[in-house]
């Protein structure tokens, strides 16, 4: 029996080696693609959600300050509003997410004040304002 050298072994199959390792390296890179691609979609998704949430909200506190009509203002929506602004923080990015648990912290303080005056609806629509922006960039640097 004689024993083919490793060396001639691989010259032989040189050509399927390659030919599976290039296989592997892009079934590994379409994976992760795929990965980030549906990462990135949910981000967006999310981000454009919390944006009509914030429109929303804001929508609210303007009411709750200046209105008489507290059907369009009402607190206990408010509060749904913010909780779910959280909850699709959650699903953006780190900075969103503190902006989110900032957001909430500013109408826990002034939800009761809103109707009374102006400063605290200044308060919440920069707070509002803020969160806005830092989800613009979040979404904008999306790939």
């Amino acid at each position: 029996m004689t024993t083919t050298p490793f060396r001639k072994l691989l010259q032989a199959n040189l050509l399927a080696i390659i030919s599976l390792l290039i296989a592997l390296a892009s079934l590994s890179y379409n994976t992760w693609r795929n990965d980030a691609t549906e990462q990135n979609r949910n981000q967006r998704a999310a981000g454009f959600a919390l944006l009509q949430e914030l429109a929303a909200l804001q929508l609210l506190v303007d009411h709750l300050t200046y209105s008489d009509d507290h059907q369009k203002g009402d607190a206990i929506a408010g509060w749904t509003r913010v909780v779910f602004i959280g909850d699709l923080a959650h699903l953006t990015s780190p900075k969103v997410a503190d902006g989110a648990r900032d957001l909430r912290t500013r109408w826990s303080t002034e939800v009761g004040r809103l109707d009374s005056g102006e400063e605290a609806n200044k308060t919440m629509s920069r707070s509002i304002e803020s969160l806005r922006q830092e989800t613009l960039q979040t979404l904008a640097g999306l790939r």
